[in-house]
């Protein structure tokens, strides 16, 4: 009898570091695994009104949007995990959920960085922290067994580059290189400085373009299958 608990795990990893092209590709090889993106395009278009761009905001103006950029992309990131949470769970099916991003990545990266740069002062911090250890407990509660990571680790040039061939409007002369440093430092503090208890991790180097290069995904995907040999 399968427990009815789920396995979580994420994909993470620096802007621009190819992890919407690695999660579809995921999604192509084990398509029997629950899917989560990262909902970008709520971020973009507030109550479906294009006219309220969290995301352009906080790129305009960081000090402003800091705060309440990373209160909606919590949110947002949180509503849909309960979706999936709240299911049924089928014992048939494997009981494992695939993220782009996860709830912890937007508290160790993005809240942190903000806070660390004065974007986010002392007492939003503590309010983040307050809701977030509340709100995480409330919708995870039991129903998450193990948590697993897989690291796209990327160099912010490379980013850098691969951002300015996308050209997603809002990243347009606003994300500067010293920031995505920023954030590729975080990531390096948070998944190989820190000490993990019970979470897998398996680094991935995502410096070579690996979206149409069949020879590349092919070893990136000896390292995934072994990495998450026994539960597929």
């Amino acid at each position: 009898m399968k427990s009815n608990q789920y396995t979580l795990i994420s994909i993470e990893g620096n802007i621009g570091s190819g992890k919407s092209t690695l999660l579809k590709l995921m999604q192509q090889k084990y398509p029997d695994l629950r899917f989560i993106p990262e909902p970008v395009n709520e971020w973009q278009c507030i109550n479906g009104d294009p006219s309220l761009n969290l995301l352009g905001s906080f790129y305009e103006d960081s000090t402003r949007w800091a705060y309440t950029m990373q209160v909606y992309a919590f949110y947002s990131r949180l509503k849909h995990w309960k979706e999936v949470l709240s299911d049924p769970i089928n014992p048939e099916e494997r009981h494992l959920i695939l993220s782009e991003r996860s709830i912890e990545a937007d508290k160790e990266i993005f809240a942190v960085n903000g806070h660390k740069n004065g974007l986010i002062n002392k007492l939003e911090f503590a309010l983040y922290e307050k809701f977030y250890d509340w709100l995480c407990e409330e919708v995870f509660g039991k129903k998450i067994q193990k948590q697993m990571i897989i690291y796209l680790q990327v160099d912010p040039e490379v980013c850098h580059q691969r951002m300015q061939k996308r050209a997603r409007d809002e990243e347009k002369n606003t994300i500067s290189k010293e920031y995505l440093t920023q954030i590729h430092n975080r990531h390096e503090e948070w998944l190989l400085r820190e000490t993990h208890k019970n979470t897998s991790i398996l680094v991935l180097n995502g410096d070579q373009e690996f979206e149409t290069d069949l020879k590349q995904q092919q070893q990136m995907f000896e390292g995934i299958d072994n990495f998450l040999k026994g539960i597929l």
